[in-house]
């Protein structure tokens, strides 16, 4: 590895004073450097080069934030292929996989090669008006349609692929990665999927019937969200980060995405331990 990524959260000074030692650490080592940017996280304010990855790829990408910062990142450098090393400087890190504590003298390992990698499956939405394709987006947690911030109910009509699965009121849908398992579907009431699996999870958001219930997709199958009631604002957001006003009949076609987004790990993954210390009872906790 020559060439390093940089992300990094630039609300937090935190995240700012460490990325730019890290910086200066690795140029130090002649590594290559470079800031690579998107809407919600980027390091325009370490004056570093900016990488345009159409023309040069990192050999890896590393995350500084929180489980947030990673969830930018993921949907930058997966359509890449480019491996993502995440610094946890939140409260949860649910998805990071270095402390800061132990940041240089796991990155060390890491330039060594002494590292795995775990694929986890990414989701697309194309948003369809009038059957124009007006926006597309990828995300490694989930694709919510929702209302806003009015308390009428939003009806909505649902179909995997072409088989019609129902029309329910309430606050919204959520379409969830098994990575996004652990996420807003979980607290909607949504299973808990283990990452290694490639499914959709399909979780209502405060639905108005004793009927609309979790459902397991399998990756290889399209669903589709009709709005059918927007008498007040609805909205798409993906990973709770990309956001897109929906109006009466828009759809919003959901897939597996042609990629995946790349973690790079330095111990084997040991999820249901994860799953005990970061969601246990007593874990209060933001997103950074």
């Amino acid at each position: 590895m020559r060439r390093i990524g940089l992300v990094t959260n630039h609300r937090l000074k935190k995240s700012l004073d460490l990325t730019a030692q890290l910086a200066a650490w690795l140029q130090k080592l002649n590594y290559e450097v470079y800031s690579v940017a998107n809407q919600s996280c980027d390091s325009l304010e370490l004056a570093l080069p900016e990488v345009d990855l159409d023309k040069l790829k990192p050999d890896m990408v590393i995350a500084m934030g929180g489980d947030g910062t990673l969830l930018s990142a993921a949907r930058v450098t997966a359509p890449y292929g480019i491996p993502i090393l995440g610094v946890n400087m939140g409260n949860l890190g649910f998805l990071t996989e270095v402390e800061t504590g132990d940041l240089y003298n796991d990155l060390e390992q890491v330039l060594k090669g002494r590292f795995s990698t775990d694929e986890r499956m990414m989701l697309q939405a194309e948003v369809l008006r009038e059957g124009k394709v007006i926006r597309e987006v990828s995300g490694l947690n989930d694709v919510v349609v929702h209302k806003g911030s009015l308390s009428r109910l939003l009806e909505i009509n649902f179909w995997v692929e072409k088989d019609f699965a129902g029309s329910y009121k309430g606050d919204g849908i959520i379409l969830a990665s098994p990575t996004g398992s652990t996420a807003y579907s979980l607290s909607a009431g949504g299973p808990v999927v283990h990452p290694s699996l490639e499914v959709m999870v399909q979780t209502w958001i405060c639905p108005h019937t004793i009927t609309a219930r979790p459902t397991i997709i399998p990756p290889d199958r399209h669903c589709t969200i009709e709005v059918q009631d927007a008498s007040s604002e609805v909205m798409l957001t993906v990973d709770g980060q990309t956001s897109q006003p929906l109006f009466k009949k828009d759809q919003v076609l959901v897939t597996a995405a042609p990629y995946k987004a790349i973690f790079i790990r330095l111990t084997p993954l040991n999820f249901f331990s994860l799953l005990k210390t970061k969601l246990g009872s007593e874990t209060v906790f933001r997103y950074e």
